[in-house]
């Protein structure tokens, strides 16, 4: 697993023609500790996965769930930036969206008669 999200940090620090000088200061972390996650040879990137996201701008699934996984349904710009939408089709994602989609609606659920028990 940590090959295949350090190849995916390597192709995003490509892709967005980041400098390893940058993406080291951003981190917050050394070259060689960066470059042993691009390696897959350090789980590093777990402690740094949200800092990770932001810096690319991706959510947490895209680094971990694998490229072959994902596919494109919209390609649109906003001003000079590309947005991407992916959508997972692994039936583990399928399944942790299920999940969420149940958190939120017992969620909206427990509000909805928090409210009504105050009228």
């Amino acid at each position: 697993m940590n090959k295949s999200i350090g190849e995916k940090l390597k192709e995003l620090r490509k892709s967005r023609n980041l400098s390893l000088e940058e993406i080291i200061k951003k981190l917050n972390i050394s070259e060689s500790t960066y470059l042993r996650m691009e390696k897959g040879e350090t789980a590093t990137w777990t402690t740094k996965i949200d800092k990770i996201c932001d810096l690319y701008k991706i959510e947490p699934e895209e680094l971990i769930l694998s490229n072959e996984k994902f596919i494109l349904i919209s390609n649109h710009q906003k001003g000079n930036t590309a947005s991407n939408i992916t959508i997972n089709t692994s039936e583990k994602a399928f399944e942790l969206f299920e999940r969420i989609i149940a958190e939120k609606d017992l969620k909206i659920f427990e509000l909805e008669n928090k409210l009504l028990a105050k009228i």
